[in-house]
């Protein structure tokens, strides 16, 4: 691992987190560029391999599928967890079922810095409050723009560059040191934990019961008749706006 490598992974993550606007704020940058399959690519690009940093953000990606921040809450950090959790799994090439369980306390650690920065940020509100009362433009910019990007590059890229760059050789002996009983155990975990992410995707999408035949038509195309995905991903598209024609017509035709 190279220090510049560290730097820039952790640079990347800190350019695509939840709080900071240079990359289109919140809607590109924390909805794309904050995302672990993103984070993964990413990753993989600045390590030199592309296609093993792409399968783990995308592991890591089924597992936050269904993931959203209403109002700023944040049940875990996805980019946290895809950028540092992609980055340590490849420096100590675990495979992406283990890089899934690696990414989830990951995960909760972004989450703490960002509830630290929200927090941090209501004193940066109240001092600009009372810069706006004294006409104070410098002051109000520095306290609205200037500080909470001070603030959140020390919160995500400082951390982010000391778990990635000293934390690396500290998972590669703990990895050595794990017997093949436990490694394999991760590995069924981490199998699960996509599962769980496309169910939780599922239970908020799926406000009709009758839509889950949909869903299990495509399970047993690939799951039992071994059909490639994308074939099954623009069936079911075709699928869905039959669908989409169907209920549109019986509805006019009920008005």
């Amino acid at each position: 691992m190279e220090l510049w490598q560290a730097a820039a992974i952790a640079f990347a993550g800190y350019l695509g987190w939840i709080a900071t606007p240079w990359l289109g704020g919140q809607p590109i940058g924390w909805y794309v560029f904050g995302r672990p399959l993103i984070a993964g690519t990413i990753v993989g690009l600045i390590l030199g391999d592309l296609p093993t940093g792409m399968m783990i953000g995308a592991t890591i990606n089924a597992l936050y599928i269904g993931a959203v921040t209403p109002g700023g809450a944040m049940a875990a950090d996805l980019n946290f967890a895809g950028y540092v959790g992609t980055a340590l799994a490849m420096l100590t090439k675990v495979s992406p079922e283990v890089a899934v369980t690696l990414a989830v306390p990951l995960g909760l650690v972004g989450t703490f810095t960002w509830q630290l920065f929200a927090t941090v940020g209501v004193f940066f509100a109240h001092a600009a409050d009372r810069y706006a009362e004294k006409a104070n433009i410098p002051g109000l910019t520095f306290m609205l723009m200037g500080a909470p990007q001070i603030l959140a590059f020390i919160l995500r890229f400082v951390p982010a560059f000391l778990v990635i760059y000293f934390g690396a050789p500290i998972a590669n002996n703990l990895v050595a040191f794990i017997p093949a009983w436990l490694t394999k155990a991760l590995t069924v975990i981490g199998g699960m934990l996509p599962a769980l992410g496309m169910a939780v995707l599922l239970k908020m999408l799926n406000k009709d019961n009758r839509y889950m035949a949909f869903f299990l038509l495509g399970f047993l195309a690939v799951a039992a008749l071994k059909l490639p995905i994308l074939p099954v991903s623009v069936a079911g598209v075709a699928l869905a706006l039959i669908n989409l024609i169907y209920t549109s017509e019986t509805s006019q035709k009920e008005a």
